[in-house]
């Protein structure tokens, strides 16, 4: 099932420097942490802009967490610089096709939305949700603004991490040993890369592998980066600021449609670490590998017409 449609990494063949394994995952740490380093320093004038703006004033968590999310941006142009100048190639290159992207995006984050209301419909069901009496922060139509904010730094922030990891390091594995190789290596790094995340688990960390598995194999049918960076925005932000939940164990309580909590049974709804690390979640991911394997087995990425 890993050798069908290759144009992605018959692209990454191109380049000038195919890094081995252990030179590709400690090139991945760079891109994340000096990116993270250098971001930290040059989102301080934006910060400083925006504390200006009574929203943020009278919500500072919005604030930094917009800024943290946005910061992101400085991860992928390292990544850039790498390909394009390292390895010689167009960005493009990575998977972000011109033809139909804005279809192939909102299609993405439709499917993320969708994932995330199936985990939580499964929650609701079984008795492992309930409603926030004592919210602490905006929720319902007063948040919406805040909302809408906030959905910008998840854009920047999921198509960051699949650049990283589905874009460049599966890809590049991809054209240096075999897709495979490159898919294993990318889902389990992105799995273990959240390991320092608060309150992670060894299910949490199974089911980012899951994710980053789903994805992957997309991007492998579809030679598209596009609708798995929606797909990621998408999961993100509806855990965070649909549902109010945490995201990889990570706090965003900033501001909420709906503030909802996790309850009973850690390994079935997550705990404090957010649906992620929940056995929920994990039903939800395996699903949607198995509907992507019947997809493919029916020809339904070869016959489309927005791929």
């Amino acid at each position: 099932m890993f050798v069908k449609n290759e144009c992605l990494i018959d692209e990454a063949k191109k380049s000038k420097k195919l890094p081995n394994i252990v030179w590709a995952i400690i090139l991945t740490l760079i891109f994340m942490n000096i990116g993270s380093l250098i971001g930290a320093i040059g989102v301080t004038p934006l910060y400083l802009i925006l504390n200006r703006f009574n929203i943020f004033q009278s919500n500072q968590d919005l604030l930094f967490l917009l800024i943290t999310l946005v910061s992101f941006i400085f991860i992928s142009l390292l990544v850039f610089i790498r390909v394009k100048f390292i390895e010689k190639r167009q960005f493009s290159s990575i998977g972000f096709n011109k033809n139909n992207w804005i279809k192939k995006y909102s299609l993405g984050f439709i499917i993320g939305i969708l994932m995330m209301c199936a985990v939580v419909l499964i929650l609701f069901i079984f008795g492992f949700v309930s409603l926030e009496n004592n919210p602490t922060q905006p929720i319902g139509i007063s948040a919406l603004s805040g909302v809408l904010i906030i959905l910008i730094g998840w854009i920047i922030q999921g198509t960051t991490e699949e650049i990283v990891t589905r874009g460049w390091l599966m890809n590049i594995l991809g054209a240096r040993y075999n897709i495979g190789i490159g898919l294993f290596i990318s889902s389990t790094l992105f799995g273990l890369l959240h390991l320092t995340n608060p309150n992670v688990s060894f299910i949490a960390v199974i089911n980012i592998v899951l994710v980053g598995i789903f994805y992957g194999l997309y991007v492998i049918k579809t030679n598209d980066l596009w609708t798995v960076c929606g797909m990621h925005s998408a999961w993100n932000f509806a855990q965070g600021n649909l549902f109010g939940f945490e995201v990889s164990g990570i706090n965003v309580e900033v501001s909420s449609l709906i503030d909802l909590n996790l309850v009973g049974n850690r390994f079935i709804s997550g705990g404090i670490f957010g649906p992620e690390a929940g056995l929920s979640a994990t039903v939800v991911l395996l699903l949607s590998i198995g509907i992507l394997t019947y997809l493919d087995k029916k020809e339904y990425f070869n016959s489309h017409s927005i791929y």
